[in-house]
């Protein structure tokens, strides 16, 4: 594997002494002469070679050189205007070696004489006494010599983990700072980021697959002296004025990453694939954690791993600390990136980013391989900044912000995939020049931007057209099916384990995702459920333990409604991940959803019950389930359930300042639960339906249990002879369509279960030419009666759109069309309530009916 490093010459201010590196006056002497006399800098890539004397540094008002975390403490104090410049000042390696083909792609970086002499002219600050030294090794005195300095001086707050908690007997992750301070209305101020120490990308360390170089990786020295910045997310250790705090004992495989890192540089082993990589597959969270968080400071790609892992960390805990202190990892990280990015000199190229929010393909492929991975990383980390501050800010302004960082990520993708593109044009085929980590994170840039947005509605995507946005969906797909080579049908992937690219794995972790979970809850087109079983099976033989591939596991059987064994995958799930348990909720997410399917409110109960003591996710629908599971028991308390309803309302939240949906539908129900006297019609088969639960239900299950569910509920409706005598009065006809809108749909599941399921049993029970008649009588029969519906009108647009699901079945394909094109109109006879705006899930309606018009009109052409 290709390992990224940087060479330059010598600068002369550099000393070779630990006692001359600690002196003021030579020091300072020597770094004023370094501004003068350095002309340029280059930047190399090496196959196995590094110079370890690469260092971050900034020129401060009087010419010295000093660490880049003073340079932020002098910025903030003086005017932004003021503060020191800083580029990258790169020393040439001893040896003078480089390694064949790759030495020769080096590229001059521009020096920075205008910004050294701005700062020069600057007025000097006077620098703060130094506390002793500590003793060193000569050559370790060398190597942090510009930084020993002042490293006393100033130490920032480092940031804090996302706080997962560990279940009992795991390691804990990294001990967390302190509480960040707060301003005087009481809001916490971000703490500031730890210092970057080096300017050279991350060297992108790997294992061999044997069990002995596995738990091997190269990665930064864990015993640094105390002069030394501390790892990014880890607590700063105190100076040489103070008693040194003991250290944290390592993980067996950090430990061993870290003592990797002292050897010399050409005498490193050459490995396989990342070791960070593979224990994060394996649910090994925390060594992966550990190893990313080794060298995050200041190695590109270590950065980026420790930046998605407290991503992940914080989506699984919804905590806004943990969404904050993931926010400044991936700043950390766009820094990194933007340090080590093309600098556009000329104006026509200025102007050109300006506008299109990236830079053409000819300027990328003039970039030197190191300038092109931090354009990636750039993009990959922008983006995800972008989610998590949606998500955390919740107000529209901050929404309207992050949409156009979005739009400048997007862009520089689209670039890098042109670039790509056109390569691979002119060699006449796959360039190996190109390196797959490289490729393999433009495709799944690319395949994931273009799958999203080309399940928005029409209507909505041509306006995202304006911004720069575009949707396609087979070119999506096939993106991202280029990560690992896959052709489809085919059990193998094309491309060898040893040549994969470092994002290969979630590339195929997407495929899974579109073929096995949006599937499921959309009727989008280009479902191949045999080809996600053979990249799901591919991947289960690498990482057997991964909680991921078990959870898709679980996914692929549920699909094929083959509810009995995704129980037992989603429980292994569960059991081969113990370190965070908030990584295990997806899986009992899950596991509740097939309960309600199986018509199991026992189960249910207890799966949403632990979500709603353990998730922050969803308070809100977690709690109506559980209400909805404990009203649906034979024998339960429904004081119990009243008390859970009532609560529900109280537990929305916003994301973007608007709320979401599904909690809306939620709180209105019960709402009405509590209004009508704790009674609901038929209120776990409509959740059933609503969370896409009735299409992995077997057919046995169907005919059984919920369809006979709905007929006692019809028959009791039909016994009513004055609708005004039902309830309070006006509740007769709401449910009377609701129980019809059910019975449709679960005739269509018996008589048309979806290509991709394992129909248990193989023949439908009732014939299907009846079936078919039935369901249509009883979506008649909700047409009939829309407008005597007084407050759920959401029964009026899925009778539409499940109309043209039954139209499209029976191959009237024009009658279908009429009805999702109604749908997306928004003109059906009954949609709308008196005088008011949107109704509960209309959104979700539009949405399904737009992807069941774009598989239709595919499946026409």
């Amino acid at each position: 594997m290709n390992l990224f490093r940087s060479s330059s010459s010598s600068s002369a201010g550099s000393t070779k002494s630990g006692k001359s590196s600690r002196s003021d006056t030579s020091n300072s002497s020597a770094a004023s002469s370094a501004s003068k006399k350095v002309k340029a800098s280059e930047l190399q890539f090496h196959n196995n070679t590094a110079s370890p004397n690469s260092r971050l540094v900034t020129l401060s008002p009087e010419g010295s050189a000093i660490p880049l975390a003073r340079a932020r403490s002098i910025s903030s104090a003086s005017s932004p205007s003021k503060g020191g410049q800083v580029f990258p000042v790169v020393t040439r390696q001893s040896n003078g070696h480089s390694n064949g083909a790759n030495g020769s792609q080096a590229a001059a970086v521009e020096p920075v004489v205008a910004e050294a002499k701005a700062a020069v002219a600057e007025p000097k600050l006077k620098p703060k006494p130094k506390a002793a030294p500590v003793e060193s090794s000569e050559s370790e005195e060398s190597e942090e010599s510009e930084e020993s300095e002042s490293e006393e001086d100033v130490k920032p707050p480092p940031k804090k983990q996302a706080a997962v908690q560990p279940r009992s007997g795991a390691k804990p992750p990294p001990a967390a700072s302190a509480p960040p301070a707060t301003n005087g209305r009481g809001r916490k101020v971000v703490a500031a980021a730890p210092a970057l120490r080096t300017a050279s990308p991350d060297s992108m360390e790997s294992e061999e697959d044997d069990s002995e170089t596995e738990e091997s990786e190269e990665s930064e020295e864990s015993d640094q002296s105390e002069d030394a910045p501390p790892p990014r997310g880890g607590a700063r250790k105190s100076d040489a004025r103070r008693p040194a705090k003991p250290q944290r004992k390592l993980s067996h495989a950090a430990k061993l990453a870290a003592d990797a890192m002292e050897m010399p540089v050409n005498a490193r082993p050459r490995r396989g694939k990342p070791l960070a990589t593979l224990t994060f597959m394996n649910s090994r969270m925390i060594e992966a954690e550990e190893i990313c968080q080794s060298a995050s400071d200041h190695r590109l790609y270590y950065s980026v791993g420790f930046s998605l892992i407290q991503a992940i960390k914080s989506l699984a805990t919804f905590e806004p600390d943990d969404l904050e202190s993931a926010i400044q990892c991936c700043k950390d990280s766009i820094l990194i990136a933007s340090l080590l990015r093309k600098k556009d000199h000329a104006i026509f190229e200025s102007a050109l980013r300006l506008a299109k929010g990236s830079t053409s393909a000819a300027s990328i492929k003039s970039m030197t391989i190191v300038q092109r991975h931090a354009e990636l990383v750039w993009a990959e980390c922008t983006l995800l900044k972008a989610v998590l501050g949606i998500i955390y800010s919740g107000d529209f302004i901050a929404f309207i912000k992050e949409a156009l960082n979005m739009r400048a990520a997007t862009a520089v993708y689209k670039t890098l995939g042109k670039f790509v593109e056109n390569v691979d044009a002119e060699y006449g085929g796959e360039d190996p020049n190109l390196d797959q980590d490289f490729r393999s994170g433009v495709f799944l840039g690319n395949g994931l931007i273009a799958v999203i947005l080309s399940l928005l509605p029409s209507a909505v995507l041509k306006i995202m057209e304006v911004f720069g946005f575009n949707g396609d969906l087979e070119y999506g797909l096939s993106t991202l099916m280029k990560g690992g080579k896959w052709v489809a049908g085919a059990p193998d992937p094309g491309m060898d384990v040893s040549k994969e690219g470092i994002r290969r794995q979630v590339c195929d972790m997407i495929l899974l995702t579109y073929h096995l979970v949006i599937a499921s809850y959309l009727p989008v087109s280009g479902v191949d459920v045999i080809t996600a079983g053979h990249v799901l099976h591919f991947n289960l033989d690498r990482y057997p333990n991964g909680i991921f591939f078990l959870y898709f596991a679980g996914r692929l059987h549920s699909t094929q409604t083959q509810l009995e064994l995704a129980v037992e995958a989603f429980h292994k799930a569960v059991k081969a991940q113990r370190e965070y348990v908030q990584l295990g909720h997806i899986c009992y997410w899950d596991l509740g959803l097939v309960s309600i399917a199986m018509g199991n409110h026992q189960k249910g109960y207890e799966c949403f019950n632990i979500l709603d003591k353990e998730s922050n996710w969803s308070k809100a629908i977690y709690a109506y389930a559980k209400g909805t599971m404990l009203y649906e028991m034979e024998g339960s308390d429904k004081t119990q359930a009243n008390t859970i309803m009532k609560g529900v309302p109280d537990l929305m939240q916003r994301i973007a300042g608007k709320s979401i949906p599904l909690e809306k539908f939620v709180a209105k129900r019960a709402h009405k639960f509590v209004h009508q006297g704790n009674r609901l019609c038929l209120p776990g088969v409509e959740l059933a339906y609503v969370l896409n639960c009735l299409g992995m239900t077997p057919r046995f299950v169907l005919f059984e249990t919920h369809l006979d569910q709905v007929s006692c509920t019809l028959t009791d409706l039909l016994k009513v002879t004055d609708p005004s005598s039902y309830g309070r009065g006006d509740e007769y006809w709401d449910d009377f369509c609701l129980a019809h809108l059910l019975r449709g749909i679960i005739l269509r599941f018996i008589a048309h279960p979806e290509a991709y399921t394992k129909p248990r049993p193989a023949k439908s029970q009732i014939p299907i030419k009846e079936a078919d008649e039935q369901a249509l009588v009883s979506f008649n029969e909700i047409l009939k009666h829309a407008t005597d519906i007084s407050h759920d009108h959401f029964i009026v647009w899925f009778a539409h759109y499940e109309l043209g699901r039954l139209y499209v079945a029976k191959g009237e394909k024009a009658k279908a069309q009429e009805q999702f094109e109604l749908v997306m109109s928004g003109k059906m006879v009954g949609g709308k309530g008196k005088g008011k705006g949107k109704v509960s899930l209309q959104n979700m309606a539009v949405l399904r009916s737009n992807s069941a018009l774009q598989t239709l009109l595919g499946k026409k052409q």
